[in-house]
């Protein structure tokens, strides 16, 4: 673990308040909202999900329905043409295993299960499924988007050469499993890589934790040479 992680986690909380919202959304509810807000605003990801069942009632009525007629209502999530019959998919497969539209059973599995049973499901990826088991079902895991491994990466807390995919064990391994403490140090280090650590342009200076960044160090050490 980074011998500075206590003190970076204090001062991001000081800036952006300690991180307790887990999501109201149902499991199913947070799985559609996840797959609509990818490379989306969650604005529009919004519209996309409140278009949805304004337009079909409900999951029931969307898995029914053509995939023309999901992607005219997701319209304002970027790549509809992709998410549209992949939500179709999804939809109906959950219904034809367990008759009805709903992950709620997901709360009594173990956490390597229920990962393995929402990543065999269509177009369901790692990230994805790690935000609905933080998120709706408050498993221990950690989602791990390109905010999250920048950061940590940065800093130093992941080494240089650490993927994406990789990222999310290594970080279970360094942090308590506890659900409260996992969803307070996704959502920080997600506030710091959208507001301040960017991937172009970060504004270092105005950073919170720069003293304890390898990155900052480094940019430090070029410019005094």
């Amino acid at each position: 673990m980074h011998p500075h992680l206590p003190e970076i986690l204090t001062r991001l909380e000081a800036v952006y308040g300690k991180q307790t919202r887990f999501s109201s959304k149902s499991a199913l509810d947070q799985l559609i909202a996840t797959i609509l807000s990818q490379r989306t605003t969650y604005a529009d990801e919004k519209a996309a999900y409140d278009k949805l069942l304004a337009t079909y009632g409900d999951w029931t009525g969307v898995a029914a329905a053509p995939v023309a007629g999901i992607e005219a209502c997701i319209q304002t999530s970027n790549y509809p043409e992709v998410k549209a019959p992949r939500i179709k998919e999804v939809l109906t497969t959950i219904i034809e295993r367990h008759g009805s539209p709903t992950l709620d059973f997901l709360a009594d599995w173990p956490v390597p299960e229920a990962m393995e049973y929402l990543m065999a499901l269509p177009g369901v990826g790692h990230k994805t499924t790690t935000f609905v088991l933080l998120f709706s079902l408050r498993k221990p895991v950690i989602p791990v988007d390109t905010h999250v491994h920048r950061t940590n990466q940065r800093i130093g807390i992941l080494g240089p050469k650490v993927t994406q995919a990789k990222a999310h064990q290594i970080l279970l391994e360094l942090l308590p499993a506890d659900a409260d403490y996992l969803l307070n140090y996704h959502k920080l280090f997600f506030k710091l890589g959208q507001k301040i650590c960017r991937y172009r342009h970060p504004s270092c200076e105005r950073c919170p934790v720069k003293e304890f960044c390898a990155y900052y160090a480094e940019i430090k050490q070029r410019e005094a040479r």
